[in-house]
């Protein structure tokens, strides 16, 4: 099944690897072994695609997005003194179904051995969870954790957190550091309706212990860079064809259980289902999901490459808030080629197969078994309740107009002035 976090530990294996000390390497080898890295890669996308294919040539951007993804990972310009809050979107972060409703925010690099105060404003996103992550003595460790629920406020909705390996000062909001020698802290917020939440606002910075001493990131040396640049190769050799193998494993249009509840470092209030579909031109896949009180929900799609598909322009998702949900308490879900005239249209954008991905996040009551049907497209209209809504060529429009502005002021989250 689907594991974010087993790739966390890999990235950050690698990084740790990275901040060692280049031995027995050859000088400037770690260029050349990234090249062939992603050589590697692209002979695994010919042997597994056919020529001309949608798929090959997402298999062929997938390959140069690894350096565009994970390049300023492995060789950054700052240190555990100066961590930086990175924010996706607006960096490339299309990797292991990259949910198209998350702000992911990855502040890094971070000592467990050093004190950090993380403040900020909560904004109107529906949730929100802190979660840190360290490697060290050859294993994963998960540090503390934070979600929306547990998160104490002033009366403006502001709030500070402090990162440490104790807490003296008995702060409440403390999330305490594993140790290791590299350190991550992921940051999720799940948007709502993309025009209107607002994200949270942050900043951090080292609670220094010796305030006043200037101190600045050291540069980038050879040796550095050789040992960052190695890292990365082997990064992008061991995780390249991942997904692609875990989403073939998938059974085909059908979920093999409720859900799953995400583990091996996934934050523990979320529970997930997977499934391959597979889907023609004349086709559609309708999936019936009883809905459930919860903090958050979505479904998505994504291609076999483990990427979501753009959701900028097409309706390749669905959250709590834009889902129709029909008045028997059912969100039915229609995958296709073209455009079925049902609400909750999925896109399939090209690719007839892929993966999809359900996600609900502190569910309220019991999450059941989401029921599947491939039916020609014809066929369709015959399993949907009458009172199903039809949606038209213009109100197709107005929904994906609406969805490419909520998308453009993601990637730009200042309003302008009204």
């Amino acid at each position: 099944m689907l594991r974010r976090a087993r790739l966390m530990l890999a990235a950050l294996a690698a990084m740790a690897l990275a901040a060692q000390p280049a031995q027995a390497q050859e000088p400037d080898g770690g260029f050349d072994a990234v090249i062939k890295a992603l050589r590697d890669l692209g002979d695994q996308v010919e042997a597994q695609t056919e020529p001309g294919s949608v798929d090959r040539a997402q298999g062929y951007r997938y390959v140069l997005r690894r350096l565009e993804m994970h390049n300023e990972a492995f060789l950054p310009e700052t240190d555990a003194w100066h961590p930086v809050i990175d924010r996706c979107p607006t960096k490339l972060c299309k990797y292991g179904f990259d949910n198209p409703d998350a702000i992911y925010n990855m502040v890094k690099p971070l000592d467990p051995a050093l004190t950090y105060r993380l403040r900020g404003n909560r904004g109107t996103v529906p949730y929100i969870t802190f979660q840190q992550f360290s490697i060290g003595g050859g294993r994963f460790n998960t540090g503390g954790q934070l979600e929306s629920n547990d998160l104490v406020l002033d009366a403006k909705g502001n709030f500070e957190i402090v990162l440490g390996p104790d807490n003296p000062g008995n702060h409440a909001n403390f999330i305490q550091m594993a140790p290791g020698q590299s350190s991550q802290l992921l940051i999720r917020q799940m948007m709502g309706d993309w025009l209107t939440d607002t994200e949270a606002s942050l900043a951090i910075e080292v609670v220094d212990p010796l305030p006043g001493t200037p101190r600045s990131a050291p540069v980038l040396s050879a040796a550095k860079f050789e040992a960052g640049a190695q890292a990365l190769a082997k990064f992008i050799a061991m995780t390249g064809p991942l997904y692609r193998k875990i989403i073939l494993a998938e059974p085909v249009n059908q979920f093999d259980a409720a859900y799953e509840q995400i583990d091996d470092g996934g934050f523990p209030t979320n529970f997930k289902n997977t499934m391959q579909y597979e889907v023609w031109a004349d086709e559609a896949v309708l999936i019936e999901v009883p809905a459930v009180e919860a903090a958050w929900h979505n479904i998505q799609l994504g291609t076999l490459w483990g990427e979501s598909p753009d959701y900028a322009t097409r309706l390749i998702s669905h959250n709590i808030v834009q889902a129709h949900k029909d008045t028997d308490g059912v969100l039915r879900y229609v995958i296709a080629q073209q455009d079925p005239g049902t609400p909750n249209w999925l896109d399939a954008a090209g690719n007839p197969r892929g993966g999809v991905f359900i996600r609900w996040q502190s569910p309220k009551q019991e999450v059941q078994k989401p029921k599947v049907t491939r039916v020609k497209l014809a066929s369709l209209r015959s399993l949907l309740p009458k009172d199903h809504p039809q949606v038209t060529p213009a109100q197709r429009a107005e929904q994906l107009r609406l969805r490419f502005l909520g998308y453009n002021r993601r990637m730009n989250p200042i309003d302008p002035p009204k």
